[in-house]
């Protein structure tokens, strides 16, 4: 089997420009057009190049794992602009709007290019013109999230390249998403299923879940944004999420299931199942994982997060750490909310006692190691205990002296992910990219919204995602008063939905996407992250040197927890409601496509 996962030069030739650039871009510089894409092993290694562009995990930065400081999971110094609405009309989503259609170019320059006889069309190359599909309608789906309506690339812009073939108009949001939904379809009917590559490839299964993503954020974003300058020109809400539990329906018949204590044989704690999607190297056999990118030093294809995580990084910009609000998502193991005002919070160690696994598994704590180690090492695991000259050499509490991203904010260090298998600074713990758990979330959620969610549903839903992470499953039956206030009233079911999504999704790129398609900006506004308590009587602090206590970086709420933005955001993040929810369309390309309007309170005044 070809080894999708090593970069190609061919897919980095066509990195090019988007629509505005098409009258000063480069000439192609591919083999002959015409011809280039016309057998089974071109088709291949065109494919294989448009993989590259796919989230991953950075050479440098933190990839994947550092991206939620656009939300409540994570507290940064260097915060997010968009939060705070520091975003400008120029600039503010040059970026997002190139690297989208950019990426649309590529993937479309494959059907414009297409050309295997029909004859020699196996289903191997039917797949990957399949996973041709999936590509296209991800780059939408990308710029669905960030711009709202946008015209669809449908086809190989290249013969517009005059002013007067740029005027393509956007279609309304709900267009954009069913157009996404359709490609997805197409994918689902010419992919090979998971068992065929090990999740290593695009398959079926991963174009079913990944419509269902499509069909919830766009039915939901309907739901609650209508009535608002950021609404779809009609209602569509209902259709899309009932998409969702068809989709499901289908998707639940396939033979995936989650990886859990009875089915790892290497599990031992209440965390290990859920920690060891995100800590192995091989996820060939876990059929919950349905597509995950492969990191191999042997191949050459590493990442850093490893060596990242092992000196203490939650941001590779600056100090940051995961926020409160995040640790006090997660339940009891019996199943019941904490309430985070009660006195035992204030213990750093008490704080994961009798907790969800995930947490455990989430978020480092007591007697867990940033990096692996081999007998002979000199790493120690963290150990939050008072100090004393006697235990000096065993006491380890998080890192709130080190300098630059090494510095902890919050006390809340990054678990997720750390290598436990050896010592090297190289990484090739592999990168989860779609999950048979998020469809169970999505179910449940696109259910509810329906007025559909019975016990049954959440049954074969959240419970078996509770009962991996070794909590005890209750059907939702009342509110709690201390979950997330949201601005608007929500079911206790929709309560406990929304709880489990953070829970279980925490740290893989969904935080974002799921306020702003759930219009919550009142978690945002005039709020900004905490961490841990650090009042001179709790244990953390008692856990430092107090000889070094002038090295101590901290910043406190009037009540002795960790409050790192305090002084940057000293009224919390200024989130725009009427702006914020999409980011502006490049003014340049409003005045190259006439067509185009820009998005609401981005105006010029």
């Amino acid at each position: 089997m070809k080894k999708i996962y090593i970069l190609l030069v061919v897919g980095a030739s066509f990195m090019m420009s988007a629509c505005s650039d098409f009258l000063d871009r480069e000439p192609l510089t591919t083999p002959n057009s015409e011809t280039f894409l016309s057998n089974a092993s071109a088709v291949n290694n065109y494919i294989n190049g448009l993989y590259i562009a796919l989230p991953s995990f950075g050479t440098y930065d933190m990839g994947v794992r550092g991206e939620e400081k656009n939300s409540d999971n994570i507290v940064a110094e260097v915060y997010d602009k968009r939060l705070n609405g520091e975003l400008q009309e120029n600039g503010g989503g040059t970026t997002e709007w190139q690297k989208g259609y950019q990426n649309l170019r590529n993937v479309n320059y494959f059907f414009e290019y297409y050309k295997v006889p029909e004859t020699e069309e196996t289903k191997d190359v039917l797949s990957m013109k399949g996973e041709a599909y999936f590509f296209r309608a991800y780059w939408h789906f990308y710029l669905l999230t960030r711009f709202g309506s946008i015209p669809v690339m449908d086809r190989f812009w290249d013969g517009n390249a005059t002013v007067g073939g740029l005027q393509i108009p956007p279609r309304d949001r709900s267009a954009v998403a069913q157009f996404i939904l359709d490609d997805l379809n197409t994918a689902k009917g010419l992919l090979h299923s998971r068992s065929q590559y090990k999740g290593l490839r695009v398959c079926k299964e991963a174009a079913i879940i990944m419509a269902m993503r499509v069909a919830l954020y766009e039915g939901t974003w309907e739901k609650y944004h209508k009535g608002t300058d950021f609404a779809a020109a009609e209602d569509k809400s209902a259709d899309l999420l009932g998409q969702v539990l068809t989709l499901g329906d289908e998707l639940f018949g396939m033979g995936l299931a989650l990886n859990t204590k009875a089915t790892d044989k290497n599990a031992v704690n209440i965390e290990d199942a859920y920690a060891h999607i995100f800590n192995s190297k091989d996820l060939s056999d876990m059929t919950e994982v349905v597509f995950w990118k492969k990191y191999s030093i042997a191949d050459g294809v590493i990442h850093n997060l490893s060596s990242n995580l092992g000196a203490g990084y939650v941001d590779n910009s600056g100090p940051a750490g995961l926020s409160q609000s995040l640790v006090d998502n997660y339940l009891n193991a019996d199943g019941t909310p904490i309430n985070p005002a009660d006195g035992i919070f204030k213990d750093f160690n008490l704080t994961f006692k009798g907790r969800d696994g995930r947490l455990l598994a989430t978020v480092m704590h007591s007697n867990c190691k940033f990096k692996s180690t081999s007998p002979e090492s000199k790493s120690k695991a963290m150990l939050v205990e008072e100090y004393s000259e006697e235990n000096k050499q065993i006491v380890r509490p998080p890192y709130l002296t080190e300098g630059g991203p090494a510095h902890n904010a919050t006390s809340y260090h990054i678990r997720m992910s750390i290598d436990t298998t050896y010592v090297s600074g190289q990484g090739e713990t592999s990168l989860p990219v779609i999950r048979y758990a998020e469809a169970l979330l999505a179910y449940a959620e696109a259910a509810e919204e329906l007025g559909k969610c019975t016990s049954a549903v959440l049954e074969k839903t959240l419970k078996p995602l509770r009962e991996r992470a070794g909590v005890t499953y209750k059907d939702p039956s009342e509110i709690d008063p201390n979950f997330t206030d949201f601005g608007y009233t929500i079911s206790a079911n929709l309560q406990e939905i929304r709880r489990e999504r953070r829970a279980e999704l925490a740290l893989q790129g969904f935080r974002l996407d799921d306020l702003m398609r759930w219009r919550a900006h009142k978690l945002i506004q005039g709020k900004r992250g905490t961490g841990a308590y650090f009042g001179t009587d709790g244990v953390l602090y008692k856990a430092f040197d107090p000889k070094n206590a002038a090295d101590l970086k901290t910043i406190l709420t009037t009540d002795g927890w960790l409050d790192p933005q305090k002084e940057l955001l000293p009224r919390g993040y200024q989130f725009d409601a009427n702006r914020d929810y999409l980011l502006p369309v490049p003014p340049s390309e409003i005045s190259l496509n006439h067509e185009l309007k820009q998005n609401p309170g981005w105006q010029r005044k």
